[in-house]
């Protein structure tokens, strides 16, 4: 049995329906493939750009912290060095009050000493005058010891030999002779021991005199 007539243009025509329905499922699935392909790197675009933005603001942060800790520390070195100034400034400030104190002190003594001084110039002279003299006595004083020494001495060789002078006379039986004779030697000559004393007594009397006249 032969085919109807048309049965090839029916078959032809339903072969390239096919075709098209099947290069429209092949577009629709490709243009839902890169619809999804679009999605995901839009996405994977706005993480990229979020974590930029993450990471920037995370540096701010960071710097912003070591910023603040920077300037603690400043603002606590700064406190503590305006705290060594003030008491630095409040020491010399303490110290200079009390030198003032001091100076002020010390000109007023100085100012009394002066006036005392003025006052007692008279009596210093004096005392100074009293004091040169007293030296000049002094060694005065010491002449005199050793000029008395020396008459002692003196003394004691002539009461020596008038001794000896004596014995030697007994000796010779003439006790009354010697005594007469030296009866009459006192009454005629001056004897030196006294003459010595006499010498002595007028150079004491010398410079006490001088001395109460000045």
């Amino acid at each position: 049995m032969a085919p109807p007539e048309g049965s090839d243009t029916i078959a032809t025509g339903n072969t390239a329906n096919n075709e098209i329905a099947t290069l429209l499922e092949t577009a629709t699935t490709n243009l839902q493939i890169r619809s999804e392909v679009q999605t995901c790197l839009s996405s994977l675009l706005t993480d990229v750009e979020l974590a930029t933005t993450l990471s920037t603001a995370l540096q701010s942060s960071v710097s912003t912290t070591q910023l603040r800790h920077k300037l603690t520390k400043t603002q606590l070195a700064l406190d503590e060095s305006r705290a060594v100034v003030e008491h630095e400034t409040t020491r010399r400030i303490q110290l200079g009050d009390a030198f003032l104190v001091e100076w002020v002190k010390l000109s007023t003594y100085i100012q009394e000493l002066e006036r005392w001084r003025e006052n007692n110039q008279v009596r210093i002279d004096e005392y100074d005058d009293m004091k040169r003299q007293l030296g000049v006595v002094t060694d005065r004083a010491k002449a005199l010891e050793l000029v008395n020494e020396e008459i002692m001495v003196s003394r004691q060789s002539g009461a020596d030999g008038e001794k000896e002078k004596e014995s030697a006379d007994e000796e010779k039986g003439g006790e009354d002779v010697v005594v007469g004779a030296g009866t009459g030697d006192g009454g005629g000559k001056v004897d030196p021991d006294v003459g010595q004393d006499a010498a002595a007594a007028s150079a004491v009397a010398s410079p006490r005199s001088s001395h109460y006249q000045q």
